[in-house]
């Protein structure tokens, strides 16, 4: 027999959770991976810039630190394969961010004074996956599946490959270059 405490039932019941609320945001216009592009960002951040380091255009958004966005077309030369890099400081200032990213640029731990061609992630997703089929025996990969689901699996590899050279080609992208930038 459970027993009662007069006291508990005159608790008030436990707090209902508060639903999320993403913070108030705005859309800011820039250049961002070599396109118009809106960017949202919040409402007491700061408007990104553009600026340029050792000749090459960058776009800089300030949140959580800074982060740097390339503003040129897939295949052009960037600090990041991906054209994208953040970078955790507090500066605001576009000067003392051109020092800092043309430091990353030669630093040992950064770019060891090497550019490299930044491409969107698909073109990147393609370029790893044509390594991996490059480099394994089809008809020995992934035996203990079967000869089904092996089937199966390079099937959808093949099509995933051939959708992204598609794609490559309808955005003007050499699938070579792509390959031979690794």
């Amino acid at each position: 027999m459970q027993q009662l405490s007069l006291l508990a039932l005159m608790e008030p019941p436990p707090p209902t959770p508060k639903p999320y609320e993403p913070p108030p945001r705005r859309d800011f216009m820039t250049r961002a991976y070599g396109e118009a592009h809106v960017m949202k960002i919040g409402m007491n951040e700061l408007d990104p810039v553009e600026i340029e380091v050792r000749g090459i255009p960058t776009l800089i958004l300030f949140s959580f630190g800074w982060q740097t966005y390339t503003v040129q077309p897939p295949g052009a030369s960037y600090w990041s394969e991906t054209g994208f890099r953040s970078f955790g400081g507090p500066e605001t200032e576009p000067d003392q961010i051109e020092q800092l990213i043309a430091r990353h640029i030669d630093s040992k731990d950064g770019c060891k004074g090497k550019l490299t061609r930044w491409w969107p992630s698909y073109c990147l997703h393609w370029r790893q996956e044509k390594r991996f089929g490059d480099k394994f025996d089809r008809a020995t990969t992934w035996d203990q599946w079967g000869a089904e689901k092996q089937r199966e699996h390079w099937e959808n590899y093949d099509a995933r490959q051939r959708v992204a050279v598609e794609r490559m080609a309808a955005e003007g992208i050499d699938p070579e270059d792509v390959w031979r930038s690794r």
